[in-house]
């Protein structure tokens, strides 16, 4: 699917290297949990979060610029949640050492 809607994709964008770092971020929010705007049946056809990325932007739902996560957010997310994975590796250790 990604590459035969490339053109469509690269016709969004002013070059080549803002859509891959679109896509990039896209994929880094799909990744630390944000929804996706595709329908449930497109997004089990794929786990590559790249190319749901270049599917969301590719059918219009999504727009560069728009309907993306703040930054800020974002990182304040995944600093988030990747507290609580350390927090709950670090009791899981824990508890490995009191049996």
């Amino acid at each position: 699917m990604a590459e035969k809607d490339i053109d469509k994709l690269l016709s969004m964008t002013d070059s080549k290297y803002r859509l891959s770092v679109v896509v990039a971020k896209r994929a880094v929010q799909l990744r630390s949990g944000a929804p996706s705007t595709l329908p449930t049946d497109v997004k089990a056809k794929t786990r590559n979060l790249v190319t749901q990325s270049m599917r969301e932007l590719a059918t219009g739902k999504l727009r560069i610029g728009q309907n993306l996560m703040d930054e800020e957010r974002f990182t304040q997310d995944y600093m988030r949640q990747r507290q609580a994975q350390l927090q709950a590796q670090l009791n899981a250790e824990r508890e490995r050492e009191r049996d």
